[in-house]
């Protein structure tokens, strides 16, 4: 990686106010607003979204009412288990302002790869961001990670759900927690 792009991410992570909390994202906190560059953009890593686009007084997306956010990690069997549902929960949902965001948290070029193999074959379309220094995973997770994390975060930018790991009973639960939170969104 050259000098001028590493600065370029460190000012495009720290400049979107990732260090600007002291406290991990928690329910009923603000959410740490991130930008990060875009696997499934082409050219990859072409194109960086930030929380920032869904949520907040100047949010760009103005359809979106529910942000679905998840950490993973291409060594994470419940992640990839986890990541087609997400799929079928961000066409379900979508249309209804449900915007879906998973961070990877792949630091190895050949956890990457994988990650970008995964997008392929569960025809991923919603982002999937590439928090190669984990800056972000920090904010939202601190050093213990458990995988995958997926948290809620309403319009207004504050974090509204949070849940650790994977199981086929969480995934029912999320499913009827996005749908309460879109029906109680504005």
């Amino acid at each position: 990686m050259t000098r001028m792009f590493a600065a370029l991410w460190l000012a495009l992570t720290l400049g979107s106010g990732a260090w600007a909390q002291d406290e991990l994202a928690a329910v009923n906190k603000p959410a740490p607003m991130f930008r990060l560059p875009v696997y499934n953009a082409k050219p990859v890593g072409s194109t960086v979204v930030g929380l920032d686009k869904y949520v907040g007084p100047d949010a760009s997306d103005k359809n979106a009412k529910v942000v679905l956010l998840s950490f993973m990690a291409s060594y994470c069997a419940p992640c990839k288990k986890e990541m087609p549902y997400l799929q079928t929960l961000h066409e379900k949902f979508g249309p209804q302002g449900l915007r879906v965001v998973m961070v990877s948290i792949d630091k190895e070029a050949e956890g990457q790869k994988i990650v970008d193999g995964l997008i392929e074959q569960n025809k991923v379309t919603f982002p999937v961001l590439k928090d190669r220094f984990n800056l972000v995973a920090r904010r939202w997770l601190g050093t213990e990670v458990a995988l995958p994390s997926v948290f809620m975060v309403r319009r207004d930018g504050m974090v509204s759900m949070t849940h650790r790991g994977y199981t086929e009973e969480a995934t029912k639960l999320l499913a009827a927690e996005v749908e309460k939170a879109l029906k109680s969104s504005p």
